[in-house]
């Protein structure tokens, strides 16, 4: 069973659309935590995190959010050329994020935009009801835990302070020995970071990481990234269960159609967490950020 913890930003929207890194940032206080406490074995923790996340899938269910995704656009020299910025309302269902636009640039939908995203909601939760499988256009935009425990060696578990719990900490990089099904999985051959484990939630609370050789979105169709692309996603704990996102960022060159060099530099922040009971709701605001 896969999950996805993090998502990959969008190339621009009048070039094409990208598979690189949705993040999300938060507090951190790095302070040594207790080295008495044996460490695990990563790859056991993280096949247990993997397993989690069925029934993290549903108490995700009772909450929603919003998040405000601003995408800058730069060309070969370094100047902008572009700035678009997204807020949508996130909630679940059966097991799907469900994003539903509100605002771009800062100003509201018309009301033919607001009924129209209306009825693309309304489409999809009803095809869910179903059973059905509507396609997702952001799925290859998420890593999966399960190709990552195939694709990368795990390395220098240590413990430390994250948002007020103690972690546990690991660096990883390519397995020369994994052999991608698909393009989308070769993005794992390309990557080397840091990752933060919730041990005791079994949940992701940060990943941090940079391609080390370039990637060819959409097998080359679309464009190329650049190595050196980094990639940044922290989660906060919310009432007292939960790790949600709380800010994302990342930063990437590009070139495609042989000339075209672009880069791009994506943040994405995350407010307003609400949980829903049976008959009570709760909101709580995000911690403040020590890092970005």
């Amino acid at each position: 069973m896969s999950t996805s913890f993090v998502g990959l930003p969008r190339a621009p929207r009048h070039t094409f659309p990208l598979v690189a890194l949705l993040c999300a940032a938060s507090w951190a206080a790095q302070a040594p935590a207790s080295p008495s406490v044996p460490l695990p074995d990563i790859p056991s923790l993280m096949a247990k995190v993997r397993d989690h996340q069925g029934a993290l899938d549903q108490m995700k269910e009772k909450y929603t959010y919003t998040q405000t995704s601003t995408e800058i656009e730069t060309d070969k020299a370094g100047r902008e050329r572009k700035r678009e910025t997204k807020t949508y309302e996130v909630s679940f269902y059966n097991h799907r994020e469900i994003g539903r636009l509100i605002a771009v640039n800062g100003k509201p939908l018309s009301d033919e935009q607001k009924a129209k995203e209306q009825r693309r909601v309304e489409k999809l939760i009803k095809d869910l009801e179903a059973g059905k499988q509507p396609s997702d256009p952001d799925a290859n935009r998420r890593m999966s835990l399960a190709v990552l425990l195939r694709a990368e060696r795990f390395r220098n578990p240590r413990r430390e302070m994250f948002g007020g719990r103690s972690v546990i900490v690991f660096d990883f990089d390519p397995d020369p020995a994994f052999k991608p099904a698909s393009s989308y999985e070769s993005f794992y051959k390309n990557m080397a970071g840091t990752m933060w484990v919730d041990e005791a939630d079994l949940q992701v609370a940060r990943v941090e990481f940079k391609l080390i050789g370039a990637f060819k979105v959409g097998g080359g169709a679309f464009f190329e990234m650049r190595p050196g692309a980094w990639f940044l996603s922290e989660q906060g704990r919310f009432f007292g269960e939960i790790w949600l996102p709380t800010h994302a960022e990342v930063k990437f060159d590009g070139r495609a159609l042989l000339f075209y060099k672009f880069g791009v530099h994506s943040t994405t922040t995350f407010a307003d967490y609400h949980r829903f009971d049976v008959s009570t709701e709760e909101k709580v605001q995000a911690p403040a950020n020590s890092q970005k």
